[in-house]
């Protein structure tokens, strides 16, 4: 490669295809566009739930919202 320094930048554009879901696609730095945004996606990502939109500085969320207790996936 004859600039080293743009090889990550090359690697992320030759993985969207295949991993549509990989980068946050919209407009990050429009005026519209809120931290909290990206926030409620990366909470998301690791099963959050109920997000409580009462304020774009904060979030309350529910995290393993139906899942079962460890005890209750024991096989018997």
């Amino acid at each position: 490669m004859r600039l080293p320094e743009h090889r990550l930048a090359v690697k992320r554009v030759q993985q969207a295809p295949s991993n549509p879901y990989g980068e946050i696609q919209d407009n990050l730095v429009g005026k519209d566009t809120l931290p909290i945004d990206m926030m409620r996606c990366k909470l998301a990502f690791f099963g959050a739930s109920r997000f409580d939109p009462r304020s774009d500085k904060w979030v309350r969320i529910s995290l393993f919202q139906d899942m079962p207790f460890p005890y209750q996936l024991v096989q018997e």
